[in-house]
C-alpha cells in the first residue's frame, strides 16, 4: 500500500463510520450552505469531520 493509501486508511480508522468523506460530499455540503435552502442556518458551525473520534 502506498503512503497516501496508508494515511487514508489511518484517517478512516479515526472516524465513527470508518471511512473518509469523499470530495463530492464536501462539495455538496458547501453548495447547500451557500444556497437559499440553508437560510435558517445562522451562526452555525458545520462539522465535516464525519464523526472523527479525536484520537
Amino acid at each position: 500500500m502506498s503512503a497516501a493509501g496508508e494515511f487514508q486508511a489511518y484517517l478512516a480508522g479515526t472516524t465513527h463510520p470508518r471511512r473518509v468523506m469523499a470530495l463530492d460530499e464536501v462539495a455538496n455540503t458547501a453548495v447547500f450552505i451557500a444556497s437559499d435552502r440553508a437560510s435558517g442556518m445562522t451562526g452555525t458551525t458545520v462539522n465535516l469531520s464525519i464523526g472523527a473520534l479525536g484520537e
